[in-house]
């Protein structure tokens, strides 16, 4: 199964890597294929001292924890992807959160299921009709 793991997601298994969701990145790879877009290397910078911080960790302890989150993860270009993706994309997120975008445009591309914590988006994709959307407990259920 291709699961697109989003932002929350990623800065969740880098900050506990030993969490729930680092258990379903690391030790799932029989049954899933995990993907991102390439935003995600722009998120991490953007973010790189935050995590830092919230992790109590130095540079060296986040490069190696962010280097086990990506060893799992393929980065998908923009460029891979579709405009009829990225439009269809704009249109389920731009009343929900349109910098949510990238996520959905890569879900679409791929053909997989968009993983994520964040319940405003899983609540306004599904009201909409996109169903390939699941939250960490449900992924460990599919997994189980």
């Amino acid at each position: 199964m291709r699961i697109v793991v989003d932002t929350n997601i990623v800065f969740s298994a880098i900050l506990n890597t030993s969490s729930l969701i680092g258990e379903l990145l690391f030790n799932s790879e029989d049954q899933f294929d995990f993907y991102s877009p390439e935003f995600m290397d722009v998120e991490l910078v953007k973010y790189s001292t935050k995590l830092k911080k919230a992790a109590s960790m130095n540079d060296e302890q986040l490069q190696i924890a962010t280097r086990q989150v990506f060893n799992n993860i393929h980065l998908i270009s923009n460029e891979a992807i579709s405009p009829e993706y990225w439009m269809k994309a704009y249109e389920l997120t731009k009343s929900i959160d349109e910098k949510d975008t990238p996520f959905v445009a890569t879900t679409l591309s791929v053909k997989a299921v968009l993983w994520t914590g964040d319940k405003k988006l899983i609540s306004g994709l599904r009201k909409k009709g996109f169903k390939d959307i699941l939250n960490t407990k449900e992924l460990f259920q599919i997994r189980e």
